[in-house]
């Protein structure tokens, strides 16, 4: 009886795994996938705004790759309120700070109608100096302009 019950204990045993649980609902998982929207004042002109949107993976820890549309709201003819494709990478260097560039491209019409496709890349970092505020900087180059901008941001 010693020898059954030793054996049945053995098989027991033998036949037991663990399993991982899986996560709770309240436990958050980090997706690489995301969906942005950005928006900020256009610079060239007064009353416009500039509008990105796109889906961004995260292909390292702190690295994400993005494609999107921008809208541009000019009417103005130094931007020609043109609307377009753009895509880049972002690197978060920390919690505070963040750098990312884009390639953008666009059609624009000139002044006789005719159509012309249009590219410009822009370099543009994020320094987080509070909850709400924080300095950016942007290198900008087209084929037809380059630019240098500097500000302050604030969230509401």
């Amino acid at each position: 009886m010693r020898i059954l019950i030793a054996l049945s204990g053995l098989w027991l045993a033998l036949s037991a795994h663990a399993v991982t649980l899986p996560s709770l609902p309240s436990e958050p998982s980090r997706s690489a996938h995301t969906v942005f929207l950005y928006s900020d004042p256009n610079s060239q002109t007064f009353d416009s705004w500039v509008i990105d949107s796109g889906y961004a993976y995260n292909v390292f820890r702190n690295v994400d790759l993005y494609v999107g549309a921008r809208i541009n709201s000019s009417n103005a003819s130094i931007n020609g309120g043109s609307n377009g494709f753009l895509s880049g990478v972002s690197y978060k260097v920390n919690e505070r700070v963040s750098v990312k560039s884009t390639l953008y491209s666009s059609t624009k019409y000139d002044d006789q109608k005719r159509r012309y496709d249009a590219f410009s890349a822009e370099l543009s970092s994020r320094l987080r100096l509070s909850e709400n505020l924080d300095l950016h900087a942007t290198l900008d180059y087209q084929e037809w302009q380059q630019g240098i901008e500097f500000g302050i941001g604030f969230r509401f």
